[in-house]
């Protein structure tokens, strides 16, 4: 089980997306952030959000958060400090 664990951290790193909250240049044209509110709810397969024009944002004490849809984003305007604090 934990090599299995192991294993998943590995292949995030590698593949995944590792801002937080701010997105990350990929590549000239592609940027990626975690959503932080999967992030706090344990959901990982949203946690990786691609940024593009149409993703949900929101700008919170001058830092822009993108989200993985729109409820995300709702959610995350109720209660920031909620999903910001560790």
């Amino acid at each position: 089980m934990f090599r299995l664990i192991i294993l998943v951290c590995i292949v995030f790193c590698l593949i995944g997306c590792a801002a937080t909250g701010v997105p990350t240049t990929q590549s000239a044209n592609k940027c990626c952030a975690e959503c932080l509110v999967c992030k706090k709810n344990a959901d990982l397969a949203c946690i990786n959000v691609d940024v593009t024009a149409s993703t949900p944002s929101y700008v919170y004490q001058g830092k822009t958060y993108y989200f993985c849809s729109e409820d995300c984003r709702k959610d995350f305007i109720k209660n920031p400090p909620r999903y910001l604090s560790p």
